[in-house]
C-alpha cells in the first residue's frame, strides 16, 4: 500500500474503485459546501433540480429513467424538494403527474448551480479544457457501454 497525501492508495484495479472513490469524494464536498452556502439541498435533490431545470414537466418516471436512480430514491427527493418548496406536481393524465418547478426553485439556480460550479472547477482545476472535454467524453461512453 502506498500512501498520498491523506488518502491510502491500494492497489486495486477497477475502473469502479476510482469512479465510485471520486463521484463520493465529490459528493460529500458538494453537500458540506451547500450546508456552508445556507442551500437546503443534496447532491441527490441537486441532481433531480438539474433534470427539471432543463425538462421542465417530466412525469416521475421518465425522471427515475433519465437519473439512472431507483424510483423510491427518486420520490424520496421529490417529497423533500416539493416540502421545500422547490417543485410541484401537476396531473398530466389519470395516472401521471408531471414534476414542476416552482419560482422558488427558479430564483435560486443561479445560487446554487454557482455552488455546484465550485466542485467542478476544484475537481478539474489541473485540467485543460481539453482533457475537461475528454474525460466527459470518456464518462459519456462508458455510460452508454454499460448502460
Amino acid at each position: 500500500m502506498k500512501h498520498n497525501g491523506n488518502i491510502e492508495e491500494l492497489n486495486i484495479e477497477t475502473l469502479g474503485y476510482y469512479l465510485d472513490r471520486a463521484l463520493n469524494a465529490m459528493i460529500k464536498k458538494l453537500n458540506k459546501l451547500f450546508v456552508e452556502h445556507n442551500i437546503d439541498l443534496q447532491h441527490s435533490q441537486y441532481t433531480v433540480l438539474k433534470v427539471l431545470w432543463c425538462k421542465n414537466g417530466v412525469s416521475q418516471s421518465k425522471l427515475s429513467k433519465i437519473l439512472g436512480k431507483d424510483p423510491a430514491a427518486v420520490s424520496r427527493a421529490l417529497n423533500y424538494l416539493e416540502q421545500k418548496g422547490y417543485i410541484i406536481r401537476k396531473s398530466l393524465n389519470s395516472k401521471t403527474n408531471g414534476i414542476y418547478l416552482t419560482d422558488y426553485a427558479n430564483s435560486r439556480k443561479e445560487e446554487i448551480d454557482h455552488v455546484a460550479d465550485l466542485i467542478t472547477e476544484s475537481a478539474t482545476n489541473s485540467m485543460t479544457d481539453y482533457q475537461r472535454e475528454i474525460l466527459t467524453q470518456l464518462l459519456t461512453k462508458i455510460y452508454y457501454n454499460t448502460k
